[in-house]
């Protein structure tokens, strides 16, 4: 159901339904160094079947598996809370990383994010993002691994566990 695979490209779900925010979001990565893809979906339903891949996200070559989910918290339906939620009641989705993208300065909503299993708090306003939004695509892209380290890691895991003995 939650098939993840590797790609040079770092795919990233933004889930928000402010198309002004998605703009911003796009035209920011198209500056970046590394090769960022944002998936955007405008709810928590679409979210929920983004993520198990259902409907018309069944194809994973065009709707790869994120490894890092960009959540507002205000949206209709499905709200952010609850996909956070939802993502956390996976064990499968454990390593999946989730950046709460909000314009709520309210610290209650923030901490219940936290205590909900969020990553990160990143904040729309721009001002607080060192580098614009230039530096927030960067700094989102920097906290996914690269193919290359994920290779880098699976060698070591595969040499630690033949030296262990456990092959």
């Amino acid at each position: 159901m939650f098939a993840k695979e590797r790609s040079r490209t770092k795919n990233i779900l933004v889930v928000e339904d402010n198309a002004d925010d998605v703009e911003l979001l796009q035209v920011a990565a198209r500056t970046a160094p590394d090769a960022v893809s944002f998936h955007i979906v405008r709810d928590g339903e679409q979210a929920l079947a983004y993520l198990q891949g259902e409907g018309p996200f069944a194809n994973r070559e065009a709707h790869p598996f994120p490894q890092l989910v960009l959540l507002d918290l205000s949206l209709p339906g499905i709200d952010g809370f609850e996909v956070l939620a939802w993502i956390r009641q996976h064990s499968e989705l454990g390593s999946l990383k989730v950046f709460v993208w909000t314009d709520s300065g309210d610290p209650k909503a923030l901490d219940r994010a936290i205590k909900t299993g969020a990553n990160r708090f990143v904040p729309k306003s721009v001002s607080f993002v060192r580098g614009g939004l230039v530096g927030l695509v960067n700094g989102i892209s920097q906290a996914i691994p690269s193919a290359t380290e994920l290779d880098s890691q699976a060698l070591r895991d595969e040499q630690a566990t033949v030296e262990g003995g456990v092959a």
